[in-house]
């Protein structure tokens, strides 16, 4: 009877091991699945757009969200705000003790702005060799949308302190990295600009928000710059050249290299005098001719290495966009402090060097325009 008890039980412990078994071979880590729009998910640059998936067995599930290798979130949700256009791929991988899943979910930023200038505020030709053929009334319109397209050539800003202020249809965000570029002339030789950012504070399209951010480039402690400079250009007499005199007591003469003399002014109609204030770059060329009979300018070496409009050879010129790049975290108020920028909606470009170099004449700067680099697609050098 002992025997038969225990062999009559038998069966039982069988029955629940293959019960245990089959029960545990059900159990499965967790899968993905995601509903995705018809035409693909489209989020606007500087909106956000949720990302939900749908997830089986996640029970005491992680989730780890990834963009170019990088960690983006570990939420169940993904709230993505691109800062750029351009095709994301983003991997999500849920895992739990049993397993884990992957999936890629791919998602294109748009911008419905213009990446270009769309206003030009206030334009002022610096006397210089291209004065006669800058009408009093010209206002800079080649500065607006996209470079060299139909018949849209480079801005002459003409010799020191002249300048073109311009605006984008939107705010420029302060993001990692390069934020905006001005594009060259493009030209043979690099003649420095002194850029200046404003942002939209009462947002009315205007930039009168107080003053004056600058681009802190590379010379803007060098002994030779000179902050607050202002110069005063005379009308020249019959057949004479521009004469000036400026806030610190110097007064000169602007003389041509080649041609006529009294052309540098004719821009300027009637009027006796202008007024150019802003900052003093050191001297771009220097003669390097030992022959006191002959000229070869060069640019200086160790200058102008960031930080400044139509540079070529510097450290943030793009050669495929033909355009230096600024970073607005590098801006500095009137005093020199270093400013914290959150976005930007004007732009200033100034010409910088007040040089008379022979037969190059006057160093004087030439743009095509500027972008928003956050909504165009670009190669790095």
């Amino acid at each position: 009877m002992f025997y038969s008890k225990y062999q009559a039980l038998w069966p039982v412990y069988i029955v629940i091991f293959v019960l245990s078994c089959s029960h545990a071979d059900k159990i499965t880590g967790p899968i993905i699945s995601i509903n995705v729009p018809i035409d693909g998910f489209k989020v606007e640059v500087g909106k956000s757009i949720p990302i939900t998936p749908l997830i089986v067995n996640d029970n005491h599930s992680s989730y780890t969200w990834t963009l170019n290798g990088n960690v983006v979130s570990l939420d169940k949700i993904l709230n993505f705000n691109p800062s750029k256009i351009g095709n994301y791929d983003i991997q999500l991988k849920v895992s739990n003790q049993i397993g884990s899943d992957f999936k890629t979910i791919s998602i294109k930023a748009f911008s419905n702005f213009s990446p270009y200038i769309t206003k030009v505020f206030d334009y002022k030709y610096g006397p210089g060799q291209h004065a006669s053929i800058i009408s009093a009334d010209w206002n800079g319109s080649d500065f607006i949308g996209q470079p060299w397209t139909g018949s849209k050539i480079y801005t002459s800003l003409g010799g020191w302190g002249g300048y073109i202020i311009a605006g984008f249809d939107h705010p420029i965000n302060n993001t990692t990295g390069k934020d905006f570029g001005v594009f060259t002339q493009p030209g043979p030789g690099s003649e420095p600009a002194v850029i200046s950012v404003m942002s939209d504070v009462n947002n009315d399209g205007i930039p009168n928000d107080g003053d004056w951010l600058e681009i802190k480039g590379s010379e803007y402690s060098n002994p030779e710059t000179i902050h607050n400079y202002q110069v005063t250009y005379l009308k020249p007499t019959i057949n004479g050249n521009v004469t000036w005199n400026d806030n610190l007591g110097h007064h000169g003469e602007l003389i041509p290299g080649f041609g006529s003399t009294s052309w540098w002014w004719s821009g300027y109609g009637t009027k006796a005098e202008v007024v150019f204030t802003g900052e003093k770059l050191p001297n771009a060329y220097q003669n390097t001719s030992n022959n006191s009979g002959q000229e070869n300018w060069a640019l200086r070496a160790g200058l102008f290495s960031f930080g400044y409009g139509e540079c070529y050879s510097n450290l943030d010129y793009n050669a495929a966009l033909k355009a230096n790049l600024f970073d607005l975290s590098d801006c500095v108020d009137k005093n020199g402090h270093s400013v914290t920028v959150t976005n930007i909606s004007f732009i200033k470009v100034q010409s910088g060097v007040f040089q008379i170099a022979g037969w190059l004449n006057e160093i004087s700067t030439e743009v095509s325009g500027a972008v928003d680099l956050s909504l165009i697609d670009y190669p790095a050098n």
